[in-house]
């Protein structure tokens, strides 16, 4: 009964989930499918024990047992571009690369943080037929810049926001065969789901307009909200055991997914808004010098190319210096557009079956994980990812939209088995910053620089039924002899933060320097926190952890003593430590509240214009400081030893700002 309520409830969660976005790191796709394989590099076609190393290598179901995994990770990509001469980028004779079209900007993107969840459940119907189905996500691309550095005479306004959208959404549903104790075959059918838009681009509307021939379709160009589409493909693998077990091969290979168009945007991607799944495949070695100790690598193909929207090339950097735009005269324009392959022919307009694209190429990806079982509760694991960017330095004027210029992955983790049904999984993956910057002569940008570091941290929950053939030998033999957990729980919380009163701190802080001001903003942001604490008795208890409120984008109009404009990006993260009290209400749900004191960091980036100090004002202003910290909330008990948890908390800070949140707790 209790496996049945957790396979409603899952399925539930799945529903829910199916939405939500992930952002990667190989390109646009995920290093690894599953937080277990993400925190060994991204390994998977040669070893699996999860549920979702089925998305990695169909074959895997054939080792994973019965079992249901559900995880959720933070995923925080910080991605930067400048174009024109904010880039830095230089000319022949040591002049900056300037863009014509005033498109001279740099813009560090928002929307910093996204929720990544998983969910898979195998299990075998005989001794050798195996089934399964994963929920991941493949990857995504992003960006929510406060700058449009494509604005052209206003068009769209310079402090609009400029961006993408993408995600994509993989299930694998899945069968496999066990030939023998050495091979493993299975097979995948891989339904796929993806939502994207664009918003910020009317300036290329415009040059349509003008009668230069940049897409087929202007009027689906952009700011079409989200659309969707779906499709299918097929994956297929291969697992061979050799040497008493010690040696594993792997063999994967997915095909194309096709895909619906994703019709709104038809004027952008190429073959009237196709954005196929691309093709990939890959080998994996595993070797086990002792049954504990697991050392495995991948190397994988994506080839990028074979899609028309993404390997596509787009503008590109023009074989001499164009003359600057002066509004003079068509000529001159384009003369200025010179690097835009679609100008001299239309066949390549954007939206045609060879319209430009991102001109990415097929990118090759070598993963390496080590594992090893300290004890008969804990496993520890850590890996490397390294994927050449496929962006190639002069095809940066549309990637500033998604900047996937990251090579390097560093990643750790572990596993602690709570109990004979329970695992619990921990990964950290920091993608090493990475920049590409383009030629000069880079067509009507001038220039482009683009920037990208990630970190990543999740944890998932692994419910083992019936483990599979070697999941407890991986664990070592000694007994566990660490801390004694009892009473302790760890916990993530992931919703909205709220800077309830920022525009008054903002008008506030000028008026202290004589000026007058009123002020707009975008106060409402993600935010999320990790915490651990600890039980007295079931009425009180303690709890520390972080949190990280996000951003908040204020824009202020100075009317006196001199006009001017100010627009300021707050960002706090903080620590927290509080005393909480419960109050049981059933044997299900209970009450919280809690109180104590936030060590309180916060950072005010800003752009000024005008004249006096008014629009200097907050430049500088920010906080470090330790302020009172509040909260209250509702916990509900899905299992004996893990509860839901939805709060609202007060940090009482500079200016007050709300967290809301809804997350899970794991006791110990």
């Amino acid at each position: 009964m209790k496996c049945n309520k957790f396979a409603l409830k899952a399925l539930a969660a799945s529903l829910v989930l199916a939405h939500v976005p992930a952002h990667a790191t190989n390109g646009y796709f995920l290093p690894g499918y599953g937080f277990r394989s993400q925190g060994m590099g991204g390994v998977g076609i040669a070893y699996g024990r999860d549920s979702l190393s089925i998305a990695s290598n169909p074959a895997n179901v054939t080792q994973t047992g019965m079992r249901g995994d559900l995880g959720f990770g933070v995923f925080n990509p910080e991605r930067y571009a400048a174009v024109g001469s904010s880039s830095g980028v230089r000319n022949p004779n040591g002049t900056l690369a300037q863009a014509a079209f005033t498109f001279n900007s740099a813009s560090e993107s928002d929307a910093k943080y996204f929720i990544m969840p998983e969910m898979g459940m195998t299990m075998p119907l005989t001794e050798n037929l195996h089934v399964g189905i994963a929920f991941v996500g493949n990857g995504g691309m992003n960006t929510t810049y406060p700058v449009n550095f494509f604005s052209y005479q206003g068009q769209p306004a310079k402090d609009s926001k400029l961006g993408v959208d993408m995600m994509q959404l993989l299930v694998p549903i899945t069968v496999g065969y066990k030939v023998n104790e050495q091979h493993s075959f299975g097979a995948a059918l891989q339904l796929a789901e993806t939502r994207f838009r664009a918003y910020g681009l009317e300036a290329f509307q415009g040059f349509d307009t003008a009668g230069f021939t940049i897409s087929a379709d202007p009027n689906h160009l952009t700011g079409q909200g989200f659309d969707y589409s779906y499709g299918a493909g097929v994956k297929v693998g291969w697992l061979g055991s050799f040497l008493d077990d010690r040696l594993t091969l792997g063999l994967a290979y997915t095909s194309r997914t096709y895909m619906t168009k994703l019709d709104k945007y038809r004027g952008l991607f190429a073959e009237q808004g196709g954005f196929d799944i691309p093709e990939n495949y890959g080998v994996g070695i595993t070797f086990k010098p002792k049954k504990n100790l697991v050392i495995s690598t991948d190397v994988m193909r994506i080839n990028y190319a074979d899609i028309a929207s993404i390997g596509n090339r787009g503008p590109g950097s023009s074989a001499a210096a164009p003359a600057l735009y002066n509004g003079a005269s068509a000529g001159a324009l384009a003369n200025q557009l010179a690097g835009v392959i679609s100008i001299p022919n239309a066949t390549y307009e954007l939206g045609n079956d060879q319209g430009m694209g991102f001109g990415w190429k097929n990118q090759t990806v070598y993963k390496l994980g080590v594992q090893y079982g300290v004890n008969n509760k804990l496993q520890v694991r850590a890996g490397y990812n390294y994927g050449a960017s496929p962006i190639p330095n002069d095809q940066l004027t549309f990637n500033t939209l998604a900047p996937a210029v990251v090579e390097r992955h560093y990643t750790a983790g572990f596993t602690y088995r709570h109990s004979d049904q329970l695992e619990i999984t921990g990964a950290y993956l920091y993608a090493a910053s990475h920049s590409q910057c383009s030629p000069p002569r880079q067509n009507i940008i001038g220039s482009a620089c683009v920037n990208m570091h990630q970190n990543m941290f999740a944890l998932s929950l692994g419910w083992m039924l019936d483990p599979g053939p070697h999941t407890e030998e991986e664990y070592g033999e000694s007994d566990w002899a660490g801390i004694n957990f009892s009473n302790w729980y760890v916990g993530l919380g992931v919703g909205q933060s709220n800077y309830v009163d920022y525009p008054s701190y903002v008008n506030s802080t000028i008026a202290s320097t004589g000026g007058t001001s009123t002020t707009k903003s975008s106060s409402r942001s993600e935010g999320w926190k990790v915490y651990a604490g600890y039980q007295f008795n079931k009425y009180l208890g303690v709890e520390g952890g972080y949190t990280n409120l996000n951003d908040a984008t204020a824009h202020a109009e100075i009317t006196a003593p001199s006009a001017g404009t100010v627009r300021a990006n707050p960002a706090t993260q903080a620590w927290t430590l509080a005393a909480v009290g419960t109050l049981p209400l059933t044997d299900k749900f209970s009450l919280l509240a809690k109180a104590g004191a936030a060590s309180v960091n916060s950072h005010v980036a800003t752009q000024g214009s005008g004249s006096g100090t008014a629009a200097a004002a907050i430049i500088h202003v920010g906080a470090n400081q330790v302020d009172p910290y509040y909260g209250v909330g509702v916990s509900y008990a899905m299992l004996s030893n893990v509860n839901l948890r939805a709060e609202w908390e007060r940090y009482d800070t500079y200016t007050n700002i709300d967290l809301l949140t809804a997350g899970v707790v794991v006791k110990f």
